[in-house]
């Protein structure tokens, strides 16, 4: 296939920017609608109480979520560090075996970038590289102990994949998420009782909006589409560039990386009507570095190989 071809840029969006129209819908509903009392209800009290409640509950579900983004970036890292080190150990091994091991980082590389979420989809990748171990060549002692330090890294990456496969898979409890937004909604409401006056209608909006943003926020840490994702992103890259492949995106993330003229690139693009990734060999032609996924932007175009 040849000729220039053109790929929309990715859009980094998320969750939380759903903010915004919330914040409007907020203001139409602060402006049009009347106030309401109810009698016997003990509005102080009750927005105290559920107030406690909302922020306990909503620090336990961060923390939880924090701890699984720091153990994340820790055993992404590691990962990192582990393939490196095969490759490297794999050029003393014969050119054969490391031309497999190669192939096999590479295309574990981009499935993981492919589907993060479902790490367990590059097993078949790493698992390849166990059945490649009768390709060395082992002629002397050096080689020997080159191989023994392969298989030990290679296992203890295999540990380390199990660690990211449990931490991508994983989601909060839904009845932990349920409560959140159980109580936040009833916060709201409690909110919208409480009008009276040009302060209360103020807060009724500030605080509702906070609200709906930490949920919002909840979800994209929860769905990983915020940091960790990113952290794989340069890992990936890092790779790439070690073992002289051109860098490889799906089209999901090109919101979220530069592009550089002159350099080559693997875009992958989804095929709707096969259900399969498309994988272009792009030589982007652009005239200065561009950061994909920017408003004002409108197409970039390279060269198929």
């Amino acid at each position: 296939m040849g000729g220039p071809i053109k790929i929309k840029k990715g859009y980094d969006l998320y969750f939380y920017y759903l903010a915004i129209p919330a914040f409007i819908i907020l203001v139409l509903i602060n402006y049009y609608s009347r106030n309401f009392k109810i009698e016997g209800l003990d509005l102080g009290f009750t927005m105290s109480v559920v107030s406690f409640l909302l922020g306990f509950i909503v620090s336990v579900t961060f923390s939880l979520l924090f701890a699984r983004v720091g153990s994340l970036k820790d055993f992404l890292a590691t990962e990192s560090g582990r393939l490196t080190s095969l490759f490297l150990l794999s050029k003393s091994l014969g050119k054969e075996f490391h031309e497999r091991i190669k192939e096999r980082i590479d295309s574990y590389t981009i499935q993981t970038l492919r589907d993060y979420s479902n790490y367990e989809n590059s097993r078949k990748h790493f698992d390849g590289m166990y059945h490649d171990v009768k390709y060395m060549e082992i002629k002397d002692s050096n080689q020997e102990a080159t191989a023994n330090s392969f298989l030990y890294i290679l296992g203890e990456l295999s540990t380390v994949r199990e660690h990211l496969e449990y931490l991508t898979s994983g989601r909060v409890l839904k009845t932990l998420k349920l409560s959140n937004y159980l109580l936040g909604i009833f916060f709201i409401v409690l909110l919208f009782l409480n009008r009276s006056n040009f302060f209360t209608n103020m807060l009724f909006i500030f605080l509702s909006i906070v609200i709906i943003l930490l949920l919002l926020i909840m979800e994209d840490y929860d769905s990983l589409r915020i940091h960790d994702y990113l952290i794989n992103i340069s890992n990936s890259e890092q790779i790439f560039d070690l073992i002289e492949k051109p860098r490889y995106y799906p089209k999901a993330v090109l919101g979220k990386v530069v592009l550089k003229n002159g350099e080559n690139y693997r875009i992958g693009i989804y095929d709707k009507k096969t259900g399969e990734e498309n994988v272009y060999n792009i030589s982007y032609t652009g005239t200065k570095k561009l950061r994909l996924g920017s408003l004002n932007k409108r197409l970039f175009k390279g060269s198929v190989e």
